[in-house]
């Protein structure tokens, strides 16, 4: 039996949380305390600092394999320096944040922005032996910041848990009585989804104006709220409503009808992944890393706004044309993103970040 890994994992979303007054980072929260799991499940030893538990043994004698994270501030780049000096093991980062990303997300979509950020994150990713990022799109961004030390970079899909979306005849019961309660939607209204903070580049623009001319719909944007124009404009319409972080996510997925997923930037997408897993339709916008899901197949594909609407009205009123979208589209998502199989790579990776350290200090010793 293979000696388990010793594992340091540095993630700081608590203090994003703290200073900004939101529940959940989103999906690059649940996928990190996901890795953090699945590699303890499978028997290794991970110390996570944020915690707030002393340091086992292990870090204690120096005995420290893996040096890992996944979040990009200032705090946890100064970390990763400082623990990889002490303790020379293997640094692998999971990079969920890209300049595109960033610009029109946690900071402003501005040029000046975007080079200092390209600055920040080549200093940030250039510690690692190995990168393992979310998407092939992800990939060719960080792959542009040309990184001097070339660490190897790997695409492996976020994945989704099914087991956490299986489906309960109470979830769509809940959110509708919810939104009847709090908002005075009708019990049987055809509900929108979205799901995410409110940015600008998730495509608040698009939901706005698709509430905007299906006035006989309900369009409901699930997730921390970060206010813009659009989320003013869209706010002053009946049919559309923001209601913030919601404690639940399997409930608004069960008791909607289409997910519209705008977004003009995602390094991955994970919502699409979680709709899908919970049988509910897809209308996306057409970019890269959603190229996954094949239009009027999986998901319906839209570039301009009469291309949303079309999708909206297709997946209400075609029956077989809702179903095979639905079908196929958990199909894919079993097959590419279960997180079963995610996992297991996960763990190839860091055994093979190892190795890669160990032949990269005989290249230089030599």
């Amino acid at each position: 039996m293979e000696k388990p890994l010793n594992i340091i994992f540095i993630e700081n979303f608590h203090i994003y949380k703290k200073y900004t007054k939101v529940k959940t980072v989103g999906g690059i929260e649940t996928n990190t305390w996901d890795v953090i799991n699945s590699l303890r499940n499978k028997g290794h030893n991970v110390w996570v600092p944020s915690e707030n538990k002393s340091p086992p043994k292990w870090v204690q004698k120096n005995e420290v394999d893996v040096i890992s994270s996944s979040t990009f501030d200032p705090l946890t780049a100064w970390q990763l320096y400082k623990m990889k000096k002490k303790h020379n093991a293997t640094v692998i980062q999971h990079a969920h944040t890209t300049v595109e990303d960033l610009e029109g997300g946690f900071l402003p979509n501005m040029k000046i922005w975007a080079k200092l950020t390209r600055i920040y994150l080549k200093y940030l990713y250039n510690v690692s032996h190995l990168i393992i990022t979310p998407s092939e799109f992800s990939k060719n961004s960080i792959k542009k910041l040309n990184l001097k030390k070339k660490p190897p970079i790997y695409a492996v899909s976020n994945g989704v848990k099914f087991e956490k979306f299986k489906e309960k005849k109470e979830y769509r019961e809940n959110f509708r009585k919810f939104l009847n309660e709090r908002y005075n939607v009708p019990i049987d209204a055809k509900i929108i989804l979205n799901v995410g903070f409110t940015w600008r580049r998730k495509g608040v623009d698009e939901f706005y104006k698709c509430a905007k001319d299906l006035l006989d719909y309900w369009f409901v944007w699930v997730g921390p709220i970060k206010e813009n124009f659009y989320v003013k404009q869209a706010s002053s319409l009946e049919n559309c409503i923001f209601t913030g972080y919601y404690d639940n996510i399997c409930e608004p997925y069960y008791g909607a009808d289409v997910l519209l997923f705008p977004s003009y930037v995602e390094n991955q997408g994970i919502p699409l992944m979680e709709a899908a897993v919970c049988k509910l339709p897809i209308v996306a916008r057409d970019i890269e890393p959603f190229n996954w899901l094949v239009h009027n197949e999986s998901c319906y594909k839209a570039n301009h706004h009469s291309e949303f609407i079309t999708g909206i009205e297709m997946i209400l009123h075609d029956s077989a044309f809702r179903n095979k979208i639905i079908k196929n589209a958990y199909i894919s998502t079993d097959k590419l993103h279960n997180f079963k199989k995610i996992g297991d790579k996960i763990e190839y990776l860091y055994k093979r970040a190892i190795k890669i350290k160990t032949l990269h200090l005989k290249r230089i010793s030599n």
